[in-house]
């Protein structure tokens, strides 16, 4: 209660206790009753009239719209004229306002939703809602704020890409036209015998029945565990477009995850990177679960630049993580040095496949010091094409 309500009370039992007039005690006896009983319905509403949410954690893409709900509830007995509900949504940019302007019978609840988009990746907390309101005749007006807030992961930006697959382990999910990596239990059709073909895969029924020798054709698959080297040390990267090209090599990195695991791969990552709160670099083993690529986009989110620290290629021999025979070892870098190279034909020579995927100026440079020892793959600076044709 303000200290002006006090005095005004003071006033008034002034009033009723040593005028003696009944008009003037009538009075101040209401308004002495106006005062409390609007004061007793503020307290009680600011006390019942609570706002939930529907889930703990949140996550989207950047710059994609998510929508916020709130439950907000009168769980008092006593109806609400009005009540301002705003939502904090903090550093996103928000399509429709989080600011809602209610009226609330007893035991009403209200599911109030608007609209936010993210414009960077990382992980945010939307909330706590604020809640205004007052007495009807707005003698005692109140704020609060609701003990919920929600966490919101925003994952990078996830765009197209098209690369082809050549090298692998036979019987897997990526289909190739190579025939040395025919799965001959994935039968694909019948063909006339050409010489060349095995006599082991001639159908002898079916030839017998035609008159001629027909063969066994079968779907030629691969399988490849890809890992990921994404290189965020800031000092690789020029002062004019560090914060540009950074943002793109992350969401270079999403959209290999997103593609090979639509190709039914197995994705693990290393990043020269740190997350907030914790030491250790991130890093995600090599696994082929829909959980697990959410992992990584999660990683990815959060993950900020560093400054120094070791080589980004020195973590693929001090990350501890085991690479399978043919892995493909995608690289994602503004700068190789000499250095680098010979990390990277090592990890070659032990029957990785890599490939490089340069941003910025450096692109003749590193073409000059690999030869051709490794694929090379231009990112492009802007637009939904990330990789020049």
């Amino acid at each position: 209660m303000k200290a002006i309500h006090i005095f005004l009370l003071a006033g008034l039992l002034l009033l009723v206790l040593f005028f003696p007039l009944r008009i003037l005690q009538f009075v101040a006896l209401l308004y002495i009753g106006a005062i409390g009983l609007s004061y007793l319905y503020s307290r009680l509403i600011s006390r019942y009239v609570t706002v939930r949410r529907t889930e703990e954690v949140l996550r989207t893409h950047r710059f994609e719209p998510l929508e916020i709900t709130l439950i907000v509830e009168n769980r008092g007995f006593l109806p609400v004229a009005y009540i301002n509900v705003f939502d904090q949504p903090n550093t996103f940019f928000a399509s429709e306002p989080g600011n809602f302007l209610l009226k609330l019978r007893p035991g009403q609840r209200r599911v109030l939703r608007y609209t936010i988009e993210s414009q960077r990746r990382g992980q945010y907390t939307v909330g706590p809602a604020v809640i205004q309101g007052s007495d009807p005749l707005g003698f005692f007006p109140f704020r609060r704020k609701a003990a919920e807030s929600q966490t919101l992961i925003v994952y990078p930006e996830v765009l197209p890409l098209s690369l082809l697959s050549c090298e692998g382990l036979p019987a897997g999910a990526i289909r190739v036209e190579n025939p040395m990596y025919e799965d001959l239990t994935r039968y694909r059709s019948l063909r006339e015998y050409l010489p060349g073909d095995s006599l082991r895969r001639v159908n002898w029924k079916v030839s017998a029945k035609a008159g001629q020798l027909f063969v066994m054709d079968y779907l030629p698959l691969l399988h490849a565990p890809v890992l990921i080297l994404l290189d965020l040390n800031s000092q690789d990267y020029p002062m004019r477009y560090r914060y540009h090209r950074i943002e793109r090599a992350v969401t270079l990195a999403a959209s290999l995850v997103m593609h090979f695991l639509s190709l039914g791969q197995e994705i693990g990552l290393i990043a020269s990177a740190r997350l907030e709160g914790e030491e250790s670099i991130p890093v995600a083993e090599i696994r082929g679960t829909h959980g697990h690529a959410t992992t990584l986009l999660e990683l990815l989110g959060r993950m900020n630049s560093t400054q120094g620290g070791p080589d980004f290629t020195e973590l693929l021999f001090t990350s501890g993580i085991e690479l399978p025979v043919r892995t493909r070892v995608e690289v994602i870098t503004p700068v190789l040095g000499n250095l680098d190279i010979r990390r990277l034909r090592q990890i070659r020579e032990n029957g990785c496949t890599v490939e490089l995927f340069i941003l910025g100026e450096q692109l003749e440079a590193a073409r000059e010091l690999c030869g051709r020892a490794f694929s090379i793959f231009p990112v492009q600076d802007f637009g939904r094409e990330l990789l020049y044709k």
